[in-house]
């Protein structure tokens, strides 16, 4: 009986409807941000409303600008040691060009959902690698190319 009233004023503390819909907890992803700044900029808005657990970049100025907006979140220099966090679910991948195949295509084989800057690859080897990796985790993660402007959502 102690037990579900202490459940029961659990509940109570939380605001009207943080237990259910989209403002929901559980809906919210833990996000890392590979590549902090230039392209990376772009991003900070959209992914204000999920939890951004980790910024990485090669560039501590640049973690030190993002960490002003994502204060909670953990910092990296090296991309390989980020994607190690156990408790990512996406990445977005605002690296130099030609480390995106290698940084999503280790994310994918770690399960994550990914969202990559064009190029996606710089060689049609690389892009082969990309699709394969893809393939083996298609039913498991969601992937995107960014296009920049040519991929807006619609607001209505």
């Amino acid at each position: 009986m102690k037990t579900a009233a202490a459940a029961g004023a659990g509940l109570l503390i939380l605001p009207t409807g943080a237990r259910v819909g989209a403002a929901a907890p559980s809906n919210k992803l833990n996000v890392a941000l590979i590549g902090a700044y230039g392209r990376a900029l772009a991003h900070y808005d959209p992914i204000a409303s999920e939890n951004v657990v980790a910024l990485c970049d090669v560039n501590e100025d640049h973690i030190a600008i993002a960490a002003e907006r994502f204060p909670n979140a953990k910092h990296y220099v090296d991309w390989r040691t980020c994607l190690e966090q156990k408790d990512l679910d996406a990445i977005i991948c605002c690296t130099t060009d030609h480390t995106h195949a290698f940084v999503a295509t280790w994310a994918m084989n770690r399960g994550l959902h990914v969202y990559c800057e064009k190029p996606l690859a710089n060689s049609v080897a690389e892009a082969r690698l990309v699709r394969e990796t893809y393939l083996k985790n298609k039913d498991k993660i969601a992937t995107q190319c960014g296009m920049q402007r040519h991929a807006r959502t619609s607001t209505g």
